[in-house]
């Protein structure tokens, strides 16, 4: 098989790309001749279901899945609803307590809908679609009023999507901003249930200045301060940033970007937990008086750290991962989300 040719497979349909289509000509012949069945159905908008815009004039690839989100604000009947800035405006919990839901909509089905929407082109919706995904074998009436508040505001965004604008092309850098939220349920679900005292990771990996990968979860593991919740996120998104990295490198070099590009690719994680900083760049072993006692399972990167990778601080105003991890206010939101989506 062609070294040029980048093949991804999910079950039976295949993405195939190359620089030069010639290339994805002679690899299909190829495969072929192995006697294997093939089909070409077309682009890559077909295969993921997302308007892919390229402007020649400003350099600029805007995603988009227009016909995704009405299906979505339909299902939520948010039709004669009002829009609103912010896909969510509180930390939702279980609310045991609280009105049924009304199964006026399929909830796990509109769920299932917001992640394909949201891991494709909304990714400022990761917050909001992952707090209210907990409930969706659950869900209380609060749980279906948040899920149509994330269908209000997709009704006053649903032409939008992600424009991504690399960086002038004169070398190869990922950053990765990462950021967490201490005990973001305590005082909301019961005292004595676990989950009350957990924190929340939210990261997000960037490839010359576009959104790779991006993640909002709850922490497996209890967080006992803030920097221990942010040095368990920052673990957390290292898992995907050296493997990633990794790939990345395949990939350029395949789409045939100069070695020397790839010899100075440099990736920085950026976090703004000063205390988490000092922890992330001490040698191999060693520890501050207060993280002596932290699981080695969350010590692991830093021998992957070197003049390549870094972890670095920024300013909280500058986290992009903020979004990631609490309901923002809509001038801090919609700050966030022009940096990463680019509106």
């Amino acid at each position: 098989m062609s070294e040029k040719v980048i093949l991804l497979c999910y079950v039976d349909d295949c993405l195939l790309y190359a620089k030069d289509p010639a290339s994805i000509d002679e690899v299909i012949e190829q495969l072929r001749a192995q006697k294997m069945q093939l089909e070409e159905e077309g682009t890559a908008e077909g295969f993921l279901g997302v308007d892919i815009k390229p402007n020649e004039a400003d350099g600029t690839i805007t995603l988009t899945q227009e016909g995704l989100t009405n299906r979505i604000i339909k299902a939520l009947g948010c039709d004669d609803l009002p829009s609103v800035t912010t896909p969510a405006d509180t930390i939702l919990h279980k609310d045991e307590h609280g009105d049924p839901a009304t199964g006026d909509f399929n909830y796990a089905s509109v769920i299932g809908m917001i992640w394909y929407l949201y891991g494709h082109s909304r990714s400022e919706l990761g917050f909001a679609l992952s707090q209210a995904s907990r409930f969706t074998h659950s869900p209380r009436r609060s749980h279906e009023l948040a899920l149509i508040r994330i269908g209000q505001y997709l009704k006053g965004t649903c032409k939008q999507g992600m424009i991504l604008k690399p960086a002038k092309f004169d070398r190869l850098f990922m950053d990765c901003h990462v950021d967490a939220d201490f005990l973001s349920l305590h005082g909301k679900e019961p005292r004595n249930d676990p989950v009350s005292v957990k924190s929340r990771t939210g990261f997000i990996i960037s490839i010359n200045q576009c959104p790779i990968v991006w993640s909002s979860k709850l922490q497996d593991s209890i967080a006992l301060s803030t920097m221990m919740a942010e040095y368990y996120a920052l673990s957390t998104a290292m898992r995907d940033v050296l493997p990633l990295r990794n790939l990345t490198m395949t990939v350029a070099k395949a789409v045939g970007i100069p070695d020397e590009h790839l010899s100075t690719f440099k990736v920085t994680c950026w976090e703004d937990n000063t205390a988490t900083e000092t922890l992330a760049n001490l040698d191999p072993g060693q520890s501050t008086p207060r993280s002596k006692f932290y699981d080695v399972k969350v010590h692991w990167f830093r021998s992957h750290l070197s003049k390549d990778i870094q972890v670095k601080r920024i300013d909280t105003k500058e986290q992009l991962a903020d979004i990631f991890t609490k309901p923002l206010p809509e001038e801090p939101f919609q700050r966030l989300r022009k940096k990463i989506l680019g509106w």
